[in-house]
């Protein structure tokens, strides 16, 4: 198996950990959330904007609904 490192944000880092359980790596949640695999950074781009509005944080999921309505 290839491994790839991945700059994020420290933001970012914090909300997939939270994301992650117990004996869980952070691919197994990008794939948990993703529900398939990742195979590129653009593979991964791609489904975020996909999945507009889902897995977002709270605060963006209401300013999401209110710019919906």
């Amino acid at each position: 198996m290839a491994f790839k490192t991945l700059t994020i944000k420290e933001s970012t880092y914090k909300k997939l950990s939270r994301w992650k359980t117990p004996g869980e790596s952070f691919s197994d949640v990008l794939d948990r959330e993703f529900d398939r695999k990742i195979e590129t950074a653009k593979d991964l781009l791609e489904l975020a904007k996909s999945k507009k509005g889902v897995g977002l944080g709270l605060r963006q999921r209401k300013t999401a609904k209110k710019a919906a309505a």
